[in-house]
C-alpha cells in the first residue's frame, strides 16, 4: 500500500537566478509608477528552459516583508497595496521546449488608482505536470509514500508611486560574544513607505589604522519596519589586546536614485591575545 502525498517546493528569486532547471531573467521587477505617463506599466522577464520540455502556468499573489526579511505569502488580501488583481500576463499558460526560452509580458493596469508608497505583487511560475517520487518506508510492512512534487518560482514585483520615501536608519549597533565568537547586534530600520534594499561594510580600526574590512550581509527591510543583522565579526587581523573600533558603512538607495551611507562604531575591548 502507498500514500500519496502533494508537495510543493517554492523559491523566491531574490538574486538566485536558476532553480529547477530554468533560469529567469530579471529576478525581480521594480517599477516607479512616477516616470510612467499612461495608466498602466508593461514590462516582461525571460524564462529559459533546462534539458527537458516543462509546461508553466503564471498568476500572481501577494506578499508581505517580515521583520526576519522573509517574504510571507498572502492567499488573500485587502491591502491597498496589493496589486495582485491588477496584474496580467501574456502568455498565461506556455511550454519551452528543451534548451528554449519564452518571454511572459507582464502588465499592470490601473496604476493611477495605487495610494502613496510601494505596492507589491508575486508573480508565480508553476510547473504545470507534476513529478512522482517513490518514498520507501524503512518500517515494518513495506508501506511506502508516492510523493508528488510541483515546483513553483516567486519573482516579487513592486511598484512605487506618488510620494514614496526610501529612508534607513541603525537604531543601535552593538558587538555581543556567544560561544563560537563575537557578533553583530544591529537594529536597522526602514522609516519609509517603501522597502530599503542594503549592503555594505565593516571596518576594523586600531587607533587610525585600518586592520580590515569586509562585507556587511545585504537585506531587504520592508516600510515602516526593522531587522535586527545578526553577523559573525572577522577578527582574524585582530592580533593584540587593546581597544578597537568595528565600524559598519551601511549604504542604501533613496527614492530618487541616490545612495545614502550611514556610519556607526561599536567599541571592542580584547584583553588578551586572540
Amino acid at each position: 500500500m502507498k500514500k500519496k502525498i502533494i508537495g510543493l517546493i517554492l523559491t523566491f528569486l531574490i538574486g538566485i537566478p536558476t532553480f529547477a532547471s530554468i533560469t529567469v531573467s530579471p529576478t525581480r521587477i521594480e517599477i516607479n509608477a512616477n516616470k510612467i505617463k499612461n495608466n498602466y506599466a508593461t514590462t516582461a522577464i525571460e524564462i529559459k528552459g533546462g534539458n527537458e520540455p516543462m509546461r508553466f502556468r503564471a498568476y500572481p499573489g501577494y506578499f508581505t516583508i517580515s521583520e526576519k526579511s522573509e517574504m510571507v505569502m498572502k492567499d488573500s488580501s485587502n491591502d491597498p497595496h496589493d496589486i495582485s488583481s491588477k496584474i496580467r500576463f501574456v502568455p498565461s499558460e506556455f511550454t519551452i521546449p528543451a534548451g528554449k526560452s519564452q518571454k511572459v509580458r507582464v502588465n499592470i493596469a490601473n496604476i493611477k488608482s495605487l495610494p502613496d508608497g510601494e505596492s507589491r505583487a508575486v508573480l508565480y511560475l508553476e510547473d504545470v505536470n507534476a513529478k512522482e517520487l517513490s518514498v520507501p518506508y524503512s518500517g515494518n510492512g513495506g508501506i511506502g509514500a508516492q510523493l508528488i512534487l510541483k515546483t513553483r518560482v516567486g519573482v516579487p514585483v513592486y511598484v512605487d508611486k506618488g510620494n514614496f520615501k526610501k529612508q534607513a536608519d541603525i537604531e543601535y549597533f552593538n558587538i555581543v560574544r556567544e560561544k563560537d565568537g563575537l557578533y553583530t547586534d544591529m537594529k536597522v530600520l526602514s522609516t519609509g513607505n517603501s522597502k530599503v534594499r542594503y549592503n555594505g561594510t565593516f571596518q576594523i580600526i586600531n587607533g587610525k589604522k585600518l586592520l580590515d574590512e569586509y562585507p556587511l550581509d545585504g537585506k531587504v527591510v520592508g516600510n515602516n519596519s526593522f531587522y535586527i543583522a545578526k553577523q559573525k565579526i572577522e577578527t582574524d587581523k585582530i592580533k593584540e589586546a587593546g581597544e578597537y573600533t568595528i565600524r559598519v558603512i551601511l549604504s542604501y538607495f533613496d527614492e530618487n536614485g541616490n545612495r545614502k551611507n550611514i556610519k556607526k562604531d561599536a567599541i571592542l575591548k580584547i584583553s588578551e591575545k586572540i
